[in-house]
C-alpha cells in the first residue's frame, strides 16, 4: 500500500474479500471484521450480548443518501441514535454554486428509525408535523426509493442498484468495545423529480449514492469524510468515499465504471477558522490528491452537556487525480460531492 506504479498508478493496494453471511460468527460470536467488495449482510449484533441499555444508548444508525444532476446536488439522511432522531436534506445549485434549500428536524427517538438491512428490506424513516423523510427499498426489490418532504424542498426518486458497481462494505471492531459496520454505494442510476420552492429538477439521468451506517461507536467519535459522484475528464463514471478516523482505511474506496477498488485512508487539510476555503483531500497510498471547493454549508452545532456535536457537511466541487494499478491517472475537473467534518460527544 503506497508503492507508486510505473504507469503512474499506485502500487499494492488492499484486496477486498467477498462478504460474509453474517456480521458475526454465530459460532464464535466475534465479528468477521474486514474490507469487502459486496453487500452488507443483515447486520445483527445480538450475539455481542450489550444489555438493553446500551442497545437504547449506545447504538447508532443512519442512512445517508445523494443525488447528483447536471443541475444541483441533493443530500439526505435520516438518523437513529434510538433515544434521538433526526434528519436533513439540502440543495445546492451546481452553476451558482450556493444552497438553495438547507433544511433539518430533530425529535424523540420514535420519530425516527433506520433498521438492520442495507439492501433488500431496507428502510429509513422520520415523521412528525410537517417534516417526512424515507429511504427504503422492498425485499426482492433492486431499487431504493426516496421520499423526502422538509418544508419547501421535495425530493421523490429511485436509485437504481441492478447496474451499479459494487457496494464497498466494512466491519470493524474499535477499543476498547466499539462497533462499527458499513455499507457505501456509488454510481446508482437515479430518476424522478425534485422541488425546492417553485423550481422543479429532473432527475432522469442523474446518478446516487448512499451511506448506511450502524454500530457502537466510541463516546467521542471523530471523523472526516468525503464522498464525490461523476465523471473523469476521460469519460469514466467515478465515484469516491474516504475517511480519515473512525473506521478508517477499511471503508475508503473508489469506484471506475462497473469496479470498486480499495485506497489507503484519506487524509485531510482545511481551516476550521476559513472553511469555505480549498480543502486538501488525499490517501495514505498516494492513490488520490484531490482538491475540495466548498459551495454551501449544511451545519448543525448542538451542545446538552452530556452530549455535544459539531457537524460540518459542505458541498462543492472535487478536483485532482485517482492513480490506480494498471491504468492511466484519472483527472476529476468539477466532480460534485460532499466533504465533511464531524465531532461528536453521543
Amino acid at each position: 500500500m503506497g508503492r507508486k506504479g510505473g504507469d503512474g498508478g499506485a502500487g499494492v493496494m488492499r484486496v477486498l474479500a467477498p462478504p460474509p453471511d453474517a456480521v458475526v460468527d454465530p459460532v464464535s460470536g466475534r465479528l468477521r471484521c474486514g474490507s469487502f467488495r459486496g453487500p452488507l449482510p443483515p447486520v445483527d449484533l445480538g450475539p455481542l450480548g450489550r444489555d438493553l441499555l446500551s442497545r437504547f444508548l449506545r447504538r447508532k444508525r443512519w442512512l445517508w443518501g445523494t443525488i447528483s444532476s447536471d443541475e444541483a446536488l441533493f443530500g439526505f439522511a435520516v438518523v437513529d441514535l434510538g433515544w434521538l432522531a433526526s434528519t436533513f436534506a439540502f440543495a445546492w445549485d451546481r452553476r451558482e454554486r450556493r444552497m438553495l434549500a438547507d433544511r433539518s428536524a430533530l425529535g424523540p427517538g420514535f420519530r425516527g428509525r433506520v433498521n438492520d438491512r442495507a439492501e433488500g428490506g431496507c428502510e429509513a424513516r422520520f415523521g412528525g408535523g410537517k417534516s417526512r423523510a424515507r429511504i427504503s427499498r422492498p425485499a426482492g426489490a433492486t431499487a431504493y426509493e426516496v421520499d423526502v418532504e422538509l418544508g419547501d424542498l421535495r425530493i421523490a426518486a429511485t436509485m437504481e442498484s441492478a447496474s451499479a458497481p459494487p457496494p464497498l462494505s466494512a466491519i470493524v471492531e474499535l477499543p476498547p468495545d466499539a462497533v462499527a459496520t458499513t455499507q457505501k454505494r456509488a454510481l446508482l442510476a437515479a430518476s424522478g423529480r425534485a422541488q425546492v420552492g417553485e423550481r422543479t429538477f429532473a432527475l432522469d439521468g442523474a446518478v446516487g449514492g448512499l451511506d448506511y451506517s450502524h454500530g457502537y461507536p466510541p463516546r467521542h467519535t471523530v471523523w472526516k469524510w468525503c464522498f464525490a459522484l461523476g465523471r473523469a475528464r476521460s469519460g469514466e463514471s467515478i465515484g469516491v468515499n474516504l475517511v480519515q478516523g473512525f473506521v478508517g482505511e477499511p471503508e475508503c474506496a473508489v469506484w471506475v465504471g462497473d469496479d470498486v477498488h480499495a485506497v489507503g485512508e484519506g487524509r485531510f487539510e482545511f481551516d476550521r477558522g476559513d472553511l469555505p476555503a480549498p480543502w486538501r483531500i488525499r490517501t495514505t497510498d498516494g492513490a488520490v490528491e484531490l482538491k475540495f471547493t466548498p459551495g454551501g454549508m449544511h451545519r448543525e452545532e448542538k451542545n446538552f452537556g452530556i452530549i455535544a456535536s459539531h457537524f460540518v457537511q459542505a458541498a462543492g466541487t472535487f478536483d485532482g487525480t485517482i492513480a490506480l494499478p494498471g491504468r492511466a491517472v484519472l483527472e476529476l475537473d468539477g466532480v460534485a460531492g460532499v466533504a465533511e467534518d464531524q465531532d461528536m460527544l453521543w
